[in-house]
């Protein structure tokens, strides 16, 4: 490694924890309700291997939490950073249907398939791993996205992931992830609020994805819908 390309990693890491010191003065400081941001200061240390760190962070994230009670979405990120410290996929899930906010959502959910991956429970890992891709697509978070596709490679996933420029406009190819996923959950019989309790997603979203799949498909009932995924499944 050249001496400039040294520097330039020494930089980049004081940068980051200048902006990590930042962060925890604002939100512990300063009692500013920012989940997403305590959550991410756990992460960071469990990252760097410095679990005394995560723990002492968790533990700030949890007092921070008691002194914002009308702030629900605190509570699940104690809840969470308490999950990421301790490894415990199943509070981690449990996070995820609590949160409010969609990125919350997304985040817990990896962490969670994450958590089950350490575990050795491949079915539940990408059973989450693709709820949480489904909703970073949703947010157009490519970086998030492809991270998880990683991820559940590690399981034996292998997502079709297409650019917006070679995407087919039309057919089963057309469907992005979370129209897929949609589209099977519809033509197992549910409902669009039963499907929107499975991906994390409004029943209006839901509602909204499935037309765009009616038309990319060419079909007007869920009846045409069920039969061309079976014929898709048979194929595949």
């Amino acid at each position: 490694m050249r001496p400039d390309e040294m520097n330039s990693e020494v930089d980049v890491h004081a940068y980051v924890q200048d902006l990590e010191k930042h962060l925890q003065l604002t939100l512990f400081g300063g009692r500013i309700a920012d989940p997403e941001g305590a959550v991410l200061l756990v992460r960071g240390a469990l990252a760097e291997g410095d679990s005394e760190r995560a723990a002492n962070l968790a533990d700030a994230t949890r007092r921070l939490a008691a002194t914002t009670p009308g702030h629900p979405d605190m509570a699940a990120a104690a809840d969470h950073a308490r999950g990421l410290v301790e490894q415990d996929a199943a509070l981690l899930e449990r996070v995820a249907v609590r949160y409010s906010a969609t990125g919350a959502r997304a985040t817990a959910l990896e962490d969670a398939g994450r958590s089950w991956v350490g575990q050795g429970n491949q079915r539940s890992a990408e059973a989450l791993l693709r709820q949480a891709y489904a909703l970073y697509e949703e947010l157009g978070s490519a970086e998030d996205a492809a991270r998880v596709r990683a991820w559940l490679r590690t399981v034996g996933t292998r997502l079709c992931h297409w650019t917006h420029a070679d995407r087919p406009a039309f057919g089963w190819d057309s469907l992005t992830d979370t129209e897929r996923t949609i589209a099977g959950l519809v033509a197992q019989g549910l409902s669009n609020r039963q499907v929107a309790s499975r991906v994390f997603l409004s029943a209006h979203t839901v509602a909204f994805h499935l037309r765009h799949v009616f038309w990319k498909l060419g079909v007007t009932s869920r009846v045409q819908l069920a039969r061309m995924a079976a014929e898709q499944a048979a194929t595949g």
